[in-house]
């Protein structure tokens, strides 16, 4: 192909692509077809001849098999088919039975003399005879026991199929010679071979008209796709395609279309929440600075008392927008998959006592963090990540529970997992806050409380924590008792079995 016409095949839509390879596979194979069947009439027409002289020849041999001698009147009432012409020899009785029209061809054997050397001679003679004589022979297959058939052409061209049989019964020796003539008309051919064409012109039409109505019947839905996705944008993402039909690979793609517009809609979704959760949390903590800053610009120079608590106010907001933007950074990386996860083999029972003991620095209220540890745990996953996971779950607990209240880590095998919870006796959720801990920016509304700090971040980094890990992270609560947050992550072993495999 050359590069012209690949460009030209390229510029074609898919419809018409389908429809040009359809009808031209069907055309090509139609004009094989056509050409074989061109090639093979004479074949054909050889081979109609030849079941008609056989069955000539059967019949007059079932007759002389049922009936005994044969006649010229009997042959005559066997003899139904006009085309085929029959010449019987009575060896016997040195007579000639025929149904033949004008002078017999000179391969057809006459009486036979008083001494019947003639029919002494092999059977192979006969071809020798005739190719002496100028005729073209070929032998085919005996049709049955005694028989033989032989295609011969004459000096002017004319075809004849004959078949030769001896039909010996009691006393009574024939030799049945059936023949006949093939068409070498060339009007008939002419009119076959047009005939063939229109047939083949007509046949290319309807493949092509033919394979446009299946091409477009294939690609309707494609078209439902295209018009979908034309109706769908950023403000409009409900548009779904009808996926109702035959369970095919359409119905498939109309499916796969739809579960990434669902996606796409829930991104956007949870993206517009972000942003205005986002934005919510930053509005307060900038008003708040903007007031004190206006507080200072009219009072605070010459008040020393509205200057320091201007400054203090300040410095609490400026601190909380530091650690709501370095959440919101930690979460914009997580999506974007920007966050290594550096697994290894580590201590829960370790990392616990880490953490206690930083409590016990850094913490100025007073709270009793106590460790259950039934036995030594060791998790394969990445120690920072869950020291800061378990800090989250900390900070809650410190922030919603009052001083010299206690909270306690247990840690302790389940399976295959190795599991540390975090639990306190604060104040609790309730169970419709249950559901939605770990969303984005959510809190609960017992705690929304100006003397609580808090961003609602916590809780959604410790879930993507938990799951990048291969862990698991859930949360049981009851409003006025407490909360236990519920963490496993794959034990060591299990890396060690992998390692094996």
């Amino acid at each position: 192909m050359s590069k012209r016409s690949k460009a030209f095949f390229s510029s074609l839509t898919i419809t018409h692509k389908i429809t040009m390879m359809y009808g031209g596979i069907f055309s090509l194979s139609l004009l094989i077809i056509s050409f074989f069947v061109l090639l093979n009439v004479n074949v054909i027409e050889q081979n109609n001849a030849r079941e008609e002289i056989v069955k000539i020849v059967q019949n007059i041999n079932d007759y002389v098999e049922k009936n005994g001698a044969l006649s010229q009147q009997s042959l005559d009432s066997i003899l139904k088919n006009k085309y085929v012409e029959v010449n019987v020899i009575d060896i016997k009785n040195h007579k000639v039975y025929k149904n033949s029209v004008g002078e017999a061809p000179l391969f057809i054997r006459q009486i036979p003399s008083q001494q019947m050397g003639e029919w002494e001679k092999p059977q192979y003679s006969r071809p020798k005879e005739w190719e002496q004589k100028g005729f073209k022979v070929s032998i085919t297959k005996g049709f049955h026991v005694g028989g033989k058939e032989y295609f011969i052409t004459d000096r002017d061209g004319k075809e004849f199929v004959l078949v030769e049989k001896e039909i010996k019964f009691g006393e009574n020796n024939y030799l049945v010679q059936a023949f006949k003539m093939l068409s070498n008309d060339n009007y008939y051919f002419h009119t076959f071979e047009l005939r063939l064409l229109l047939i083949d012109i007509l046949g290319i039409f309807l493949s092509f008209l033919i394979g446009r109505y299946i091409s477009r019947r294939m690609l309707k839905p494609v078209e439902e796709i295209q018009k979908t996705a034309e109706l769908i944008s950023i403000e409009d993402l409900s548009q779904r395609i009808d996926t109702s039909g035959p369970e095919d690979e359409m119905k498939e793609l109309a499916e796969t279309f739809n579960s990434m517009i669902s996606r796409l809609e829930n991104s956007f979704q949870k993206q517009n929440q972000f942003i205005s959760d986002a934005s919510h949390e930053l509005r307060t903590p900038i008003s708040v600075i903007q007031g004190y800053a206006n507080l200072i610009n009219r009072w605070g120079k010459s008040d020393p008392t509205v200057l320091e608590e201007s400054i203090q106010s300040i410095l609490a907001e400026t601190e909380h927008m530091s650690q709501l933007i370095k959440k919101l950074l930690f979460l914009a990386k997580s999506e974007q998959n920007k966050i290594t996860v550096q697994k290894e083999a580590f201590s829960l029972n370790e990392l616990a006592k880490e953490i206690v003991k930083e409590i016990a620095i850094t913490t100025e209220e007073k709270r009793n963090v106590v460790i259950e540890e039934k036995e030594i745990v060791e998790i394969y996953a990445d120690s920072s990540m869950i020291k800061q996971l378990l800090w989250i779950h900390c900070e809650n607990a410190l922030k919603y529970t009052k001083q010299n209240n206690t909270i306690i880590f247990h840690i302790y095998k389940k399976g295959d997992y190795g599991c540390i919870d975090v639990e306190d006796n604060g104040v609790g959720m309730a169970e419709e806050d249950v559901t939605r801990i770990f969303d984005r920016f959510y809190r609960a509304d017992k705690s929304r409380n100006k003397e609580i700090p808090g961003t609602g971040l916590g809780l959604s980094i410790a879930k993507w924590i938990a799951e990048r890990n291969d862990g698991k992270i859930s949360v049981k609560s009851e409003l006025g008792k407490g909360t236990i947050f519920y963490n496993a992550f794959p034990l060591q072993k299990k890396k060690c079995e992998k390692g094996k495999e």
